[in-house]
């Protein structure tokens, strides 16, 4: 029988009137004001009759408002609205773990099919609605399930939230008016969530499961299995850290049926700098902490392994990598200044000022060679330290700063091939001041320190102008981070510099090197065809170096009220050339980002791998046409293994995007070599580096333990109990008691003649009687 066809079984008394409301308010007011009336007219009669005649008269009015109203009876055909009990099932990958020959999904299939028959044979009008969910949840069906616990349809999810089973909108918990009601929700699983193993999992599934408004209980699937596995959680630590500072790593050791001391070892781009011993207890958490100071910035990865123990399920997760960024806390200057100056002062002031410089300066007031009628014990100035800085301590400095210094009276010409291998081999900066001990002045035409510069010195001495002028900004200057001073009136239309003080003196020189970028040039004074050099850069091997040819640079940082300025500019210069010579990142003229969703738990096994790099010239402008040469190296691999090598051409917003996919598990490191040009004209612009993880397994192999303790935290949040597989029958569920109309129709009951003659043998009575009394 359709619903169209059932019996009605159920009544209800309406109003079938159209009048509006107030014209029923005040027909109601007009017959109380007529029982008021009437009481007021049999004031002196006998009790017993005024209280009947006031009977009659109320039963008329209420007669009256009744007909007004014009009852009538609607006929309804109902039935109870079944309430909907979600039946959950995971479907990732970790429920296909086979527990002493008993797959967990093939547990969890029988434990559905239980709740399924529980279900049919209740009195409540309990509907089942099958539901797969891992990283989302989608609806099922009774074949699908038969086939789940048969092994033809295996899990195979990517990934397990335990929470999107009970989010709302996702189908399995409508929200919304119209709704069907919700009388209880099932979630089976083996609790192994992807989100990883810490206990920082269950204030969402409490809250999650608080907001069903229904029951929610868990099945436990694989809980009473003796499982065996360590398992190194989760790392601690900041975001980033600073080179040569101690650095502290906390991992999460977690035992499932151990109680030993496990060693770990935490390694760095595959090189080991901590070790580590855990004692670990079945069932528990605990802590294993690395204290090291980092020596190298950028981008690093590091390593936390501990030995895979005899009958472990799961030797994946006893190693966890991540990605830490390390940049300088201080940068290490060394600054060599060969007499005592306004602008030597100056320098090594706003040095000392900056809190990120870690500054160690000497400025010569005596040499060797200097005479003195005492003894060198007596005196209270000690000659220069030249074998000390220049060899053994030379490699701890990120720059070192000559300031109109001559090498010859220190003998140190053995050590200028060190400064030169320090900026060409191990990649530190170098600056050179201005002044009458700078540049040729200094003796420095055909030395090492030469060869790092960014000018071609000329032989001899007396190069040197003494004239005042402004310097001029070039094209490269206007766009290069060392000659960005802000908010400092530059005028890059007229070309220079005129709202700072004018400088004076200049070391001539007889060019720039190959390669170089002249920032500031003079005004009138030329080298051949070209104005003469103030400020040049260049990049030297894998360091950079700086050429300032003036010593009075220090006027900047005086306050020219006539000009509006602060002095802020000769601050700002040098730290802007300071962050240039140690390859800022920020001021990379190449960069590469590899762009992960998480790029400090890595990727999974066969996915792709985003790259992107970026280049700029040599004023930080993008220009496009740049040759880029990606290497990656997997830095844990086994001898022989060849880095995997692309190469591309930058489109004209200076970016190159490919895909990479490893081949296998471990470490990577992707650097990214440019150059613009091509062909024996090409010219290295920068390099860049980045690193990330693949993980040798994908996540749900290692989370795949099961987590009874996770699943009791939503049970416990949505008053629902939390079970075995075996013991899923009786679970309690909430009948809404919702009736469905399927079916109605509605009589009129004022229309009726007895109803009118009612009405009118009322009336009558009640005048007869009042007449009969003598009442109006």
């Amino acid at each position: 029988m359709t619903p169209h066809d059932a019996a009605f079984n159920a009544r209800e008394l309406v109003a079938l009137t159209r009048l509006p409301a107030w014209v029923i308010a005040v027909v109601a007011v007009a017959l109380l004001v007529a029982v008021a009336l009437g009481a007021h007219a049999t004031r002196g009669a006998p009790l017993g009759v005024r209280g009947g005649l006031l009977a009659l008269r109320a039963a008329l009015c209420l007669g009256v408002l009744a007909l007004l109203l014009e009852p009538g009876l609607r006929l309804m055909a109902t039935s109870k609205e079944p309430n909907r009990v979600v039946i959950a099932v995971d479907a990732s990958a970790s429920m296909a773990e086979d527990d002493d020959g008993r797959p967990r999904a093939r547990r969890a299939a029988d434990a559905a099919r239980a709740l399924l028959d529980d279900l049919a044979h209740r009195s409540e009008p309990f509907q089942p609605e099958l539901w797969w969910f891992d990283g989302t949840a989608r609806r099922a069906t009774v074949e699908e399930l038969a086939a789940f616990g048969s092994d033809a349809l295996p899990p195979t999810g990517a990934t397990s939230r335990l929470a999107a089973a009970l989010e709302p909108g996702q189908g399995a918990v409508p929200r919304g008016e119209g709704a069907p009601p919700l009388g209880g929700m099932v979630l089976l699983s083996d609790g192994a969530d992807t989100g990883g193993l810490s206990a920082a999992l269950t204030p969402e599934l409490r809250e999650a499961a608080a907001r069903v408004g229904a029951p929610v209980h868990t099945v436990a699937i694989g809980a009473s299995v003796s499982f065996k596995d360590l398992a190194l959680e989760r790392v601690v630590t900041d975001e980033l850290a600073f080179v040569r500072n101690k650095l502290t790593v906390e991992v999460n050791v977690r035992s499932k049926g151990y109680d030993v001391t496990v060693p770990l070892t935490l390694k760095e781009d595959g090189r080991p700098v901590a070790t580590a011993d855990a004692v670990v207890k079945d069932g528990a958490s605990v802590k294993a902490t690395f204290t090291f100071e980092p020596q190298r910035a950028g981008k690093r990865v590091y390593t936390v392994t501990t030995p895979v123990l005899a009958d472990e399920r799961i030797a994946e997760n006893n190693r966890v990598d991540f990605t830490l960024k390390l940049i300088r806390d201080r940068i290490r200057v060394l600054l060599v200044a060969g007499r005592p100056s306004w602008d030597e002062r100056h320098v090594r002031r706003i040095l000392k000022e900056n809190p990120s410089v870690d500054l160690i300066s000497f400025f010569i007031l005596r040499s060797t060679t200097d005479l003195t009628n005492a003894g060198n014990r007596e005196l209270s100035l000690i000659p220069f330290p030249t074998r000390e800085l220049f060899t053994e301590e030379l490699d701890t400095f990120d720059v070192v700063i000559f300031q109109d210094f001559n090498y010859r009276p220190y003998q140190m010409a053995p050590y200028l091939e060190n400064v030169k291998q320090f900026v060409e081999g191990a990649g530190g900066g170098f600056m050179m001041i201005g002044g009458e001990l700078s540049f040729s002045e200094g003796d420095y035409e055909g030395t090492p320190i030469a060869d790092v510069l960014p000018v071609r010195l000329l032989p001899g001495t007396g190069h040197t102008s003494t004239e005042t002028f402004a310097p001029l900004l070039t094209d490269a200057g206007r766009s290069h981070p060392v000659t960005d001073l802000g908010e400092l009136s530059v005028e890059v239309g007229a070309g220079g510099l005129s709202a700072l003080p004018p400088l004076e003196g200049l070391n001539l020189v007889a060019g720039v090197r190959e390669g170089a970028d002249v920032l500031l040039a003079h005004p009138f004074l030329n080298v051949g065809s070209e104005p003469a050099p103030v400020v040049a850069v260049a990049e030297i091997g894998k360091g950079r170096s700086m050429a300032v040819l003036t010593d009075s640079t220090w006027v900047w940082g005086l306050p020219h009220v006539g000009a509006g300025g602060r002095g802020d500019a000769h601050r700002r210069f040098f730290a802007n050339a300071l962050r240039w010579l140690i390859r800022d990142p920020e001021l990379s003229r190449t960069r590469i980002v590899v762009d992960l969703p998480d790029a400090t738990r890595g990727v999974e096994p066969g996915s792709a791998v985003p790259l992107e790099v970026r280049t700029f010239n040599s004023r930080y402008q993008p220009e496009g046409g740049d040759k880029v040469t990606i290497t990656l190296t997997p830095l844990d691999a086994t001898d022989g293994t060849t880095p995997t090598v692309l190469e591309g051409t930058t489109a004209e917003d200076g970016a190159w995007r490919a895909t990479f996919t490893p081949p296998f598990a471990g470490v990577w490191r992707a650097r990214v070599d440019a150059k613009a040009g091509s062909g024996d004209d090409a010219k290295a612009i920068g390099s860049d580096e980045d690193a990330f993880v693949v993980r040798a397994t994908a996540a749900e192999k290692l989370f795949s333990e099961p987590r009874p303790d996770v699943l009791a935290a939503p049970a416990a949040a949505g008053a629902g109990r939390a079970v075995d597989a075996d013991d899923v029958h009786g679970l309690p569920f909430v009948d809404h008691k919702i009736e469905r109309v399927h079916r109605q129709r509605t009589e009129p009951l004022w229309d009726r003649a007895w109803v009118i003659a009612a009405l009118t043998a009322l009336a009558g009575a009640e005048w007869w009687w009042r007449r009969r009394r003598g009442f109006a």
